[in-house]
């Protein structure tokens, strides 16, 4: 016990903070509890070593702009909400915002993003690996049809893209033998996992970032090798029996719900067409301020089919807060994707360009920005565009 008193006693501060922020993305996979308990710690670190004082400087930075204004808006529209209760769980998000803040303020060099990518890639595969232990019937599943640790597949499948891109990322970077080994048994644990998860949106997503992943791999060879195996990466989701089960579902299950949509029967689950058709109309009739915080499910409760949110992160802040939540959800993806694209050639720069990206494309399947985990992600991340190449730092 005193040998480890002393040595946590000559823990820095920002040692310290770093450790919380890599904590949190090595429990990111694990489900929702673990990273806000992670992120606690750093946000606790932040404040009681001082660090905090560097907020002042980064909120002043043309960067974390849009991110006033995301802010601000669910406030906003809690005024004139429909449903207070509902309204103030979906306001109340926005306090994960702080981890931008956080990661901001922590010193972020190549070797530490290094760090906290390897952290997320082994949350990640110790998810593959007991998924594979699920789908092999070694294990019962957490929970049932979430192989790995049970979280919702729309969730895991969007780190596992992420960890798949960076492992790319750095395979093209690797110079011995065995670094490219180990790099390609992630991707190979992560691709497995995603292929034996229920998640449509996943599979959509990882097909158009292939193209990403198979030039990463294939760098220094030619234009045919990289379209030989951008097509097998598409094609190793169709090897999988889950993957093309899940595809024929669909079909069937929107074919039928359709029917008893168009009847005027219940269903159980909306498919994601009449989602975004249900929000759109409610859009054209709310079009300047939206219908408020949390309201959306009181609007369509009375046409009978009641939607909590509308699966699509734009669509939600249109019909929420009309143009400028629309605006506001654009401009933060667009400054998070051009600053990020401009130092794609470093890891900094590419992981950012990366959650960015995937986060992005999975935020018109689902509402992202609502479920805590991916939103707690995109906050974490988008801090470090205070680290690109270029930027005025917040902490100095």
């Amino acid at each position: 016990m005193k040998l480890i008193k002393q040595y946590v006693s000559r823990i820095s501060r920002e040692d310290a903070l770093f450790g919380c922020i890599a904590l949190t993305f090595l429990v990111l996979p694990t489900g929702t509890a673990p990273p806000l308990i992670g992120m606690g710690l750093a946000c606790a670190v932040w404040l009681f070593s001082g660090r905090f004082t560097s907020a002042g400087l980064v909120v002043k930075r043309p960067w974390f702009r849009p991110v006033i204004l995301f802010v601000l808006l669910p406030w906003i529209g809690l005024t004139y909400s429909r449903n207070l209760d509902l309204g103030m769980d979906y306001a109340a998000k926005t306090q994960y915002w702080i981890a931008a803040l956080v990661t901001a303020g922590c010193y972020m060099s190549e070797r530490r993003l290094f760090i906290v990518v390897c952290a997320l890639w082994a949350g990640l595969f110790a998810g593959a690996v007991l998924a594979l232990f699920q789908f092999s019937g070694l294990l019962s599943p957490i929970k049932e049809l979430f192989l790995g640790f049970g979280i919702v597949h729309t969730l895991v499948s969007m780190y596992l893209i992420i960890g798949i891109l960076m492992a790319a990322f750095y395979f093209k970077r690797a110079k011995g033998p065995g670094s490219k080994a180990g790099l390609l048994l992630l991707i190979f644990a992560f691709l497995f996992h995603l292929t034996v998860l229920q998640g449509r949106s996943g599979y959509l997503i990882f097909v158009l970032v292939s193209p990403l992943v198979a030039r990463d791999l294939t760098h220094g060879f030619s234009v045919k090798i990289k379209v030989l195996v951008c097509a097998g990466l598409v094609f190793s989701l169709c090897l999988s029996p889950v993957v093309r089960n899940r595809v024929v579902d669909s079909f069937a299950t929107y074919t039928e719900n359709k029917e008893k949509i168009l009847a005027g029967e219940p269903v159980k689950k909306m498919p994601r067409f009449f989602m975004l058709a249900e929000t759109l109309d409610v859009m054209k009739k709310y079009p300047l301020m939206g219908v408020g915080t949390g309201s959306l499910p009181e609007i369509t409760r009375a046409h009978g089919h009641t939607l909590e949110h509308p699966h699509n992160n734009f669509l939600y802040m249109g019909v929420s807060f009309g143009i400028a939540g629309i605006i506001s959800c654009f401009w933060l993806f667009w400054n998070m994707f051009a600053r990020s694209w401009r130092a794609r050639k470093t890891p900094v720069g590419y992981f950012v360009f990366s959650t960015c990206l995937v986060l992005f494309l999975g935020g018109m399947l689902d509402t992202q920005i609502l479920n805590t985990g991916t939103l707690v992600m995109l906050c974490l991340v988008y801090g470090f565009l205070n680290h690109l190449e270029g930027e005025p730092k917040g902490n100095s």
